[in-house]
């Protein structure tokens, strides 16, 4: 079973923390025992086993003796109560012992004497004396050749440890529960927004992407996880409409020829007809049929580039094999019209573009401008060279585009003032086409400038 985000949080955030807390209870346990057993145990039998050293150095001519207060001769003595305490000489010889021991003595192994006679300090615990362990200290008295030897029960100490380890660990499993509880709540609480957003995002369809998801009024990360949600809603709001009017606009581009198509066909079998009618009736239904296919294959090419198939790999191509490559494609239009197309001298660079793209693009800008352009007219093309980019720019001698119509030129099935009054064929796909292909090429289209007597168009395309 997979667990939730806000169950893997608080797993996560308790194990971390118990991680934390064993830490700090261990570090605790042995800074505890430090204490203890270094500075209060093994401090208080060194302090008196260096008592009994000095009262050796400072009396060496009486008899060698544990200076112990003999009973009632005054208060009890509590530094020397719990403590035993033996005096040896170097070759482990038992030389006076204090009343606490009875007729025991503190081990003395040979190691221990080696290191003894060296000089040197020695502590250690003893665990085979005794009912008890005990902590004992061995110090070598100079230059009488004894050792004092201090030695005091761990039982305290370890009930002291025993003790300590009990609290470290019922405060660390106590500090757990209730932060354990608290992260649960504080996830809770952090998360909740998050939920409220999904089941929001829930009710949405796509009957109402109008509608946003409630904003916490924070401009934390959730409130900028609502903003960037709403954006998305908002740019899928756009492509729905988008797509929408391109539905619309389709089908009723596709139902005009298709009912004139019906209506003249109907009208012919009504009754017989000469040969003559019938020839010019085919000839008005085939006009119809490539209004449709040119309309199919616009609509086919702008579903491909939404699509984003996979495009034709760019590469450097001469910019005058493209500008004679769209030239030469509505050169049969131009000449139909009586439109001249004229060329000025293209500089010797290179594009960086799709071949086919690019000219696509150019011929339906210029396809465009032979359209607009009177009987007679004449459509020029200059092509100027930037750092970073070619220009191509067309000029036609049409009517010019209305400032009305800026905006929306390039959006699809758009058809400005000038086509809509002098019946210009059309469906108004051929700008957007050539847009959605040169912003593919890295580049731009745009009106450079509009007037009475024509527009002109630059399209920016990148340099190799």
């Amino acid at each position: 079973m997979t667990l939730g985000f806000k169950t893997r949080l608080w797993l996560g955030h308790v194990a971390v923390l118990a991680v934390m807390l064993a830490a700090a209870a261990f570090g605790a346990e042995w800074a505890l025992r430090s204490v203890v057993l270094g500075r209060i145990i093994d401090d208080a039998i060194l302090s008196l086993a260096s008592t009994e050293a000095a009262a050796l150095q400072a009396d060496p001519g009486r008899p060698i003796r544990v200076h112990e207060i003999p009973p009632g001769a005054g208060p009890p003595l509590f530094a020397r109560l719990d403590k035993f305490v033996q005096i040896i000489d170097l070759d482990g010889r038992l030389v006076a012992r204090s009343m606490t021991l009875g007729t025991a003595r503190l081990p003395t192994p040979p190691e221990l004497l080696a290191r003894l006679r060296d000089g040197e300090t020695v502590f250690g615990t003893v665990t085979d004396f005794g009912e008890e362990p005990v902590r004992m200290v061995s110090l070598p008295v100079t230059p009488a050749h004894y050792v004092v030897q201090v030695a005091m029960s761990l039982d305290d100490a370890h009930a002291v440890l025993y003790a300590g380890r009990w609290l470290f660990l019922s405060m660390s499993l106590a500090i757990l529960t209730g932060i354990g509880f608290t992260g649960a709540w504080l996830a809770r609480r952090a998360l909740h927004p998050i939920d409220a957003i999904a089941a929001r995002a829930r009710q949405i369809r796509e009957a109402d992407l109008t509608e946003r998801l409630p904003h916490p009024g924070t401009n934390d990360e959730i409130g900028r996880l609502v903003e960037t949600l709403n954006e998305m809603l908002g740019r899928l709001e756009h492509s729905f409409d988008v797509r929408r009017r391109f539905t619309a606009d389709a089908s009723h581009e596709m139902r005009s020829p298709l009912s004139r198509l019906r209506a003249e066909l109907e009208v012919t079998l009504r009754r017989p007809r000469a040969s003559g009618e019938y020839e010019e009736t085919l000839r008005s239904c085939l006009d119809e049929v490539e209004a449709l296919q040119r309309l199919t294959e616009e609509l086919l090419a702008l579903a491909r580039i939404d699509a984003r198939e996979a495009p034709e790999p760019a590469k450097a191509v001469p910019v005058r094999e493209v500008v004679e490559a769209a030239v030469a494609a509505v050169a049969p239009d131009a000449d139909r019209r009586h439109v001249t197309v004229d060329v000025g001298p293209a500089p010797e660079i290179l594009l960086n573009v799709a071949p086919a793209a690019a000219k696509i693009a150019l011929s339906n800008v210029l396809h465009n401008a032979v359209k607009f352009s009177p009987a007679g007219g004449l459509v020029t093309m200059v092509v100027t060279a930037n750092p970073d980019q070619a220009v191509i720019a067309v000029s036609d001698s049409g009517p010019g585009v209305a400032p009305d119509d800026l905006p929306r030129l390039f959006q699809r099935f758009y058809r400005g003032h000038a086509s809509r009054a002098t019946g210009t064929p059309g469906v108004g796909l051929g700008l957007a086409i050539a847009r959605a292909l040169v912003e593919r090429q890295s580049g731009w289209i745009a009106v450079e400038r509009s007037t009475d007597k024509g527009a002109t168009f630059s399209v920016h395309l990148p340099r190799a």
